[in-house]
């Protein structure tokens, strides 16, 4: 019951803090009362969603009917596969822009793996590490492509039937993923590699309760980092997963082999995914990998760590906007 008890406090002022964060991690995995999911009911109940209709956007025209069906699927097995593909103009101005905006990178610094507090742009970097992200979110503000994606109508219709209350846009971000192979680490370097590049079995649980669209801007097949997933594990932790962590292969494939998929596609293959379930990136064993990441969630309660990337999200006929400030990224 914690997790009710700091929702109510943070829905009547009180700011987040790592403490009632960690309290949410813990009740999602020990509660057996599916408390993070009442929680987040009574969250659509005070923040209920918006009237929308239809929708045009990257994904073409959706109506209610339409949207019904793929968020049914998204419930069902924590994942959709748009047949849609990123139109090619807009994925290469975005691949375009991730190659020359500067960028941060995972390494090993002293006994811990964090990301550089340097930042160059990728074709500078590509040998340093196995993964590269953006850090500084506000940067987002140069490409007006992937601003237009943070916008687009499709996304936010979808986001607020899934979710059942209001979306807030809460992170925005691309990284770019290369082979352990060419690194020269010791197993237990490597091994963090892995598990801070979320290359290890995991849920996501930042947020009451979200939904990603991830956008492959590189091909991606088995050998180079498909997105791998769980089905049918976003509305509780399986029975098999008995703490917050990091989770081998051996243990996913023992409790749940027939239930594994790996999502692969060309660039220009669009995903919306339920992290709640458990999900990892395939290590690469060739090439690279690009992958463009926007979130929508119910409710900013939760991890006070995250970056805020904006403010709640509006919908008025066929026009988006977000409230107060069109976009507030903060510094």
């Amino acid at each position: 019951m914690r997790t009710l008890l700091n929702f109510m406090r943070y829905h009547r002022g009180t700011p987040n803090n790592m403490d009632t964060y960690f309290d949410m991690r813990s009740d999602y995995v020990s509660s057996p009362y599916d408390i993070i999911n009442k929680v987040s009911r009574l969250n659509s109940w005070l923040n209920p969603k918006y009237k929308i209709n239809s929708s045009r956007g990257v994904l073409g025209e959706l109506t209610k009917q339409n949207v019904s069906e793929i968020c049914s699927s998204i419930r069902q097995n924590g994942f959709y596969i748009f047949p849609n593909l990123l139109d090619l103009n807009t994925l290469t101005a975005i691949k375009t822009f991730a190659e020359k905006t500067p960028i941060n990178y995972l390494l090993l610094e002293g006994d811990e793996i964090k990301y550089s507090k340097e930042a160059k742009p990728y074709h500078q970097t590509k040998n340093f590490s196995n993964r590269y992200q953006l850090l500084n979110i506000s940067q987002f503000a140069e490409c007006n492509e992937a601003m237009r994606l943070a916008l687009d109508e499709n996304f936010l219709h979808i986001a607020n039937h899934y979710l059942g209350a209001k979306p807030i846009l809460d992170l925005m971000l691309f990284w770019w993923s290369k082979s352990l192979h060419n690194l020269e680490v010791d197993e237990k370097t490597l091994n963090l590699l892995k598990d801070k590049s979320a290359q290890m079995f995991h849920f996501d649980l930042d947020r009451l309760k979200f939904i990603k669209f991830f956008v492959y801007l590189t091909d991606v097949d088995s050998e180079a980092g498909p997105h791998v997933y769980v089905k049918g594990t976003h509305n509780r932790v399986p029975p098999y997963i008995k703490a917050d962590g990091r989770f081998s292969d051996e243990l996913v494939e023992k409790h749940a082999r027939d239930k594994i998929v790996e999502i692969t596609g060309k660039a220009g293959t669009i995903l919306a995914v339920d992290t709640r379930g458990l999900h990892k990136g395939k290590e690469l064993e060739k090439g690279e990998r690009l992958i463009f990441q926007l979130e929508f969630t119910n409710s900013m309660f939760g991890n006070p760590a995250l970056p805020v990337v904006s403010e709640k999200m509006k919908f008025t006929g066929n026009q988006t906007y977000f409230d107060a400030y069109h976009l507030f990224f903060k510094k």
